[in-house]
Parts: structure tokens; sequence; C-alpha cells
């Protein structure tokens, strides 16, 4: 679930370290972003799995943080992309399981201060569900002022990991949002989420890409046989690679 982090260089040459919106996920970003003034304050990002979501969910986590966003993507030059880059910006927080954190290559899931240490025989397998005390731990980010006045982003994903009193934590926050924040959910499916928490975020579906360009983004990866590959996967590039 690690999300794309290319290098890239602008038109002038400087080299970019934003992470990058796949291919097929760029007009889509660009029509979005570009209505930032009224955004909403929760979205549901939602599509085929496979397809990239997390990565279109992380970049757009950076351009709503960058401090000089150009055409509504995120730079790669401010410092607000610089803190993204090595995972210090102090407006962003990821909301996920401990066993998809510990897949990431965390060291651990960012334990609330309220959790009790797992230590000696004790000590637990790392929670595939998203927890109740990860959602409150965040009620005190939601009082502190934003970074020079920019906004907030609360990534949470996969959402389906959820469990009942988590996601009733969670609809009380949207109920009252806190300002200047944004939370991106992340879900293969709607319906395997509470529909009142549903009814609290705004919807994005995402596309899957065209035959020819999840092909060309695949050979681009050196996966060959592309054509193969990506019929396996049902026509989700990232799954085929």
């Amino acid at each position: 679930m690690n999300a794309t982090r290319a290098t890239t260089k602008d038109e002038e040459g400087a080299t970019s370290n934003a992470p990058q919106f796949l291919p097929w996920q760029e007009e889509t970003a660009r029509n979005w972003l570009g209505n930032r003034d009224r955004f909403a304050h929760a979205w549901l990002i939602h599509g085929l799995a496979g397809i990239g979501k997390l990565d279109f969910a992380v970049a757009a986590a950076a351009s709503l943080l960058c401090e000089s966003p150009v055409n509504g993507l995120a730079c790669g030059h401010c410092a607000a992309c610089a803190w993204f880059a090595s995972g210090n910006h102090p407006d962003l927080r990821r909301i996920r399981p401990e066993a998809v954190a510990v897949e990431e290559g965390a060291d651990a899931a960012e334990p609330s201060e309220d959790a009790e240490p797992a230590t000696g025989a004790a000590k637990r397998a790392p929670s595939k569900e998203i927890r109740i005390d990860q959602i409150r731990s965040l009620e005190s980010w939601f009082n502190t002022a934003t970074h020079r006045g920019g906004w907030r982003v609360a990534l949470l994903y996969p959402a389906h990991a959820l469990n009942v009193v988590s996601s009733n934590a969670l609809l009380k926050v949207l109920e009252e949002p806190p300002p200047h924040t944004v939370f991106l959910l992340v879900a293969d499916a709607p319906d395997r989420l509470l529909p009142t928490l549903v009814s609290r975020c705004r919807r994005l579906p995402l596309p899957a890409p065209d035959p020819d360009t999840a092909l060309q983004w695949l050979r681009e990866q050196n996966v060959e046989p592309a054509r193969e590959w990506l019929a396996a996967a049902g026509g989700a590039p990232l799954a085929a690679l």
C-alpha cells in the first residue's frame, strides 16, 4: 500500500520530491484540487482495488499542505513539501491499522497517549483494525493551530478497517468538524462502511485507467508480459505490478 514517491523535474528542471499522481489520476486531481476554496471537510476516495487510490490520497494531502501549489498540485520545493517528504509535516496525520503501518516500514503504529504498552508475554500482534484510541488521540491535534494558518489533513486508510466503535467516534468528529481540517478516507467499496459515516463525506470516485494507459505505465515499470498481468489483475495496474 506504499504510495508512489517518484522524483521528477519541473518545467525549470529543478528536482521535485513531491508524491506524484499516477498518469490516469492527474486530470481528476487538477479538476478536484482546483476548487479547494469551497472544499468539503471530508472526502471518501473510492474505486476498484489496485488502481492507486492511496497514491492519489497521499499526493492530494501533499498538494493541500503545499504552500506554493502549481495548478493545484504540490510544488515539491517549499518548506511544507520538504516536511511532507521527510514524514515530519505537523499538519498531517495518517490513521491506519498497526499492521498496515508495520507493512509500510513504521517501527510502530504511532500509538495514542492513552494506549497501554504491550510487554513480555502480553505483547499482542499488530492490530488490523483502526481503533477508537487512534481517533481519540486526534483531539489534541485538532485543538492546536495549524502551521502558518494552512490546512490540516487527516489521511485514513483503509476505511473498512474502522470497527463500529471507531466509526462512531469518527462520525462524531465529522458532525462538528474542526476548522481548517480535511479528512481523506480511502476505501474500495463505500457499502462496507457505516452508512451514516458515508453520508458525512463527499464522494470522489476514481475510475480505472483505460487499457492503453495502464499497459504503457506497466511497461515503464518493466512489467512483462504487461497485457497478461493486467488481464489477470482485472484491469487494475497496481494489482498487476
